[in-house]
């Protein structure tokens, strides 16, 4: 199974927040996700909650990470600037800058339809993944 299909057929928090991989590989992915009522911190207008751009931003970066090692790594830490508000669908590009032995480096970028910079995000996240092991137990 490839990592597109991993992360849009085998994974419930994607599909609970409505996102979509459409490209994979070499250490960087590419996604969307379109905004809905229930994204919204505002009842009177579209306004995406920041956890939204930031699932997004995540998701895309384990996702990149999974086309380098087959397995998508768990977050240990995540940095994300929000840059404006997202009031509509959003995209976003995520790449692997530094793989390591035990961790790895992934920087995304989330856009709005317009294309204007929504957020951007530096993580890491644990390398040499083994499917179906906990990756914190010793």
């Amino acid at each position: 199974m490839n990592v597109i299909e991993r992360f849009n057929d085998r994974y419930p928090f994607g599909e609970h927040l409505g996102l979509e991989i459409t490209d994979a590989g070499d250490g960087y992915a590419e996604g969307r996700l379109e905004m809905e009522d229930h994204h919204s911190l505002s009842e009177s207008m579209l306004l995406a909650h920041g956890a939204v751009p930031f699932g997004l931003a995540d998701s895309l970066s384990a996702a990149a990470l999974a086309s380098v090692e087959g397995n998508p790594g768990p977050t240990i830490d995540v940095r994300i600037d929000y840059l404006r508000p997202a009031t509509g669908d959003i995209h976003g590009t995520a790449e692997v800058v530094r793989y390591g032995e035990d961790t790895g480096i992934v920087e995304a970028d989330i856009h709005d339809e317009n294309d204007r910079r929504v957020a951007t995000t530096r993580g890491v996240y644990k390398t040499n993944i083994v499917e179906g092991q906990n990756p914190f137990v010793d």
